[in-house]
C-alpha cells in the first residue's frame, strides 16, 4: 500500500474471491494504520472482525487493538433493514466527523453486504460516488470491498468509475475506469506488499551487515599492510621503531580474530539455542580473557584501558560465551567511541549477592533520542561509526535471560557510563522452571 500515492487520500474497490486472502488483506491494512498512529476504522461482520483480532494478536499490543473503531457493517449500511444513501452517509459523517478533529491521518475498511433480493443497485451506485468524494475530501484511505462472486458484473464495471483504485486479492492497479486513466502500473496488494517490504528490509539488513564487516575487518588490514611494506624496504634497520611496528601487526591481527569470532558468535546468537544454555559460570577467567584482548584492541585505537577487578571466586548461572559477548560488547563500544588519546574504565566487584559490571568512557556520548532507542536490533549508537548495530540488542536480550539488568546513562560529548548487575550464583541458589531463586 506504501506504494499508493495517498498524499491526498484514496478510494480503492476491493472484489476480493478468497475468504483467507481477504484476511489477510484487511490484516495487512490495519497494521499499517496502526503502526503510523492512524486512526483505524472496521466496518465488517463479528465473525470476520474476530478472524482480524486474532490474526493481528502477538503483533501489536492490546492498547494498540483498542484503537480499532469496529462497527458493525449490517448497522452501518442498512440500519433500517435497506439501503437508503442518506442514512450512510448520516452514518458516515457521524463515525468520522470526531476523528477528523485532530491531524492523524484516517483509513478505513468496509465490506458492504450485498443481497441480491433487497440491495438497491442504484442505492449502492449513488453511495459509492457520494463516499468518494467524502473520502477524498476528507483524505482518507478507504477500502470499499465486495464479494466478487456475489456482485453482478455491470454493478462491478459502474462501481469502478467511483473508485481511483481496483484491487483483487494480490494486486492493486489504478482503475481503469475513474477519470484519470493514463495510469496503468500494477502494486501489490497490502499483504503482498508487506511480504515484499520484509523481505526487502532483510536484504538491507545483510547488506548492512556485511558493509560493517568489510570495515572491521579491511581496516586493521590496510595498517598491516603499510607497515609491513615498511619493513620489506631492503634498506630498513631493526630499531626499537620497527619493533614497536611489529608489535602493533601482532596486535591487529588479534583485532581481526577477534572481530571474525564476534561476528560468528553472533550469527549463533540470532539463529541457535546454543547462547541460551545456562549453567555454572566462572565470572574471573572470562573477565580476564576479554580484558586482554579488549586493552589489545584499544591499543590499536589509541586509547588506554584502565581495570579494576575484585569478583574473587564469583560465579553465575548462565553460558559463558554469552558473557563473553556481554562484557566485550560493552568494552568495544566504549573504545570505538572514545575519542584519540583518552581513556576508558572497567570495574567489576560483587555486592549485595550481584557481580556488578561498569563500563565507563569520556567520549561521545548519546542524545536523549539515542538512548531511547538503545536496545533496539540494527539500532546504532552512532551512525558515523562502522559496526553491526545489533551489540547493544544482544547484551539486552543476554543479560535479560541471565536474569539481571542494565543501565545506561550518558550525555552528549561527555561520554557513557554502562552498569550491569548479574545475580551470582550460591549454593544456596534454588532453580524453579529454570530460573533461579535465592
Amino acid at each position: 500500500m506504501d506504494q499508493v500515492d495517498v498524499t491526498n487520500g484514496a478510494h480503492i474497490l476491493y472484489y476480493y474471491t478468497n475468504h483467507d486472502a481477504y484476511i489477510k488483506n484487511a490484516t495487512s491494512f490495519l497494521i499499517n494504520g496502526l503502526i503510523q498512529d492512524e486512526h483505524v476504522v472496521f466496518i465488517d461482520s463479528e465473525p470476520n472482525y474476530m478472524e482480524v483480532i486474532h490474526s493481528l494478536t502477538g503483533r501489536v499490543g492490546r492498547d494498540v487493538l483498542e484503537r480499532i473503531h469496529y462497527v458493525n457493517h449490517v448497522d452501518f449500511y442498512y440500519e433500517h433493514g435497506m439501503m437508503l444513501v442518506s442514512e450512510v452517509m448520516n452514518n458516515f459523517a457521524k463515525l468520522f466527523a470526531p476523528l477528523q478533529q485532530d491531524l492523524r491521518a484516517i483509513r478505513s475498511w468496509g465490506q458492504v453486504p450485498w443481497d441480491e433480493n433487497g440491495n438497491n443497485a442504484e442505492q449502492l451506485l449513488i453511495y459509492e460516488h457520494r463516499c468518494d468524494s467524502s473520502i477524498l475530501n476528507a483524505q482518507m484511505l478507504g477500502v470499499c470491498a465486495y464479494d466478487a462472486k456475489r456482485i453482478p458484473a455491470y454493478v462491478q464495471n459502474e462501481m469502478m468509475r467511483s473508485h481511483e483504485y481496483f484491487m483483487t486479492d494480490d494486486s492493486l492497479a489504478p482503475s481503469m475506469f475513474y477519470r484519470d486513466t493514463s495510469r496503468s502500473v500494477i502494486i501489490p496488494s497490502p499483504a503482498v506488499h508487506m511480504e515484499m517490504q520484509s523481505e526487502m528490509d532483510l536484504y538491507k539488513q545483510k547488506l548492512d551487515f556485511a558493509h560493517a564487516v568489510s570495515h572491521e575487518v579491511r581496516n586493521p588490514l590496510t595498517v598491516i599492510r603499510a607497515y609491513a611494506m615498511l619493513m620489506l624496504n631492503p634498506r630498513a634497520e631493526m630499531g626499537e621503531d620497527h619493533i614497536r611496528k611489529l608489535q602493533a601487526i601482532v596486535d591487529y591481527v588479534d583485532v581481526i580474530d577477534h572481530e571474525i569470532a564476534h561476528i560468528i558468535n553472533t550469527e549463533q546468537l540470532l539463529s541457535t539455542d546454543t547462547l541460551w544454555q545456562k549453567e555454572a559460570v566462572s565470572v574471573k577467567p572470562l573477565l580476564d580473557e576479554v580484558l586482554h584482548m579488549m586493552t589489545t584492541k584499544a591499543r590499536t585505537q589509541g586509547v588506554e584501558c584502565h581495570s579494576l577487578m575484585n569478583v574473587q571466586e564469583a560465579q553465575i548461572y548462565g553460558s559463558s560465551i554469552g558473557f563473553k559477548l556481554i562484557v566485550s560488547n560493552l568494552i568495544s563500544n566504549a573504545i570505538k567511541y572514545s575519542h584519540e588519546g583518552s581513556s576508558i574504565s572497567v570495574h567489576a566487584n560483587v555486592r549485595d549477592g550481584k557481580l556488578q559490571l561498569e563500563v565507563r568512557d569520556k567520549g561521545v556520548g548519546m542524545s536523549k533520542e539515542q538512548l531511547e532507542k538503545l536496545f533496539r536490533k540494527y539500532e546504532k549508537m552512532n551512525t558515523d561509526k562502522s559496526g553491526q548495530g545489533i551489540g547493544l540488542f544482544m547484551v539486552k536480550k543476554l543479560t535479560d535471560h541471565f536474569e539481571g539488568s542494565i543501565d545506561v546513562k550518558s550525555e552528549l560529548c561527555a561520554g557513557t557510563e554502562v552498569q550491569v548487575e548479574l545475580p551470582l550464583l550460591t549454593e544456596s541458589s534454588i532453580f524453579v522452571n529454570g530460573k533461579m531463586d535465592g
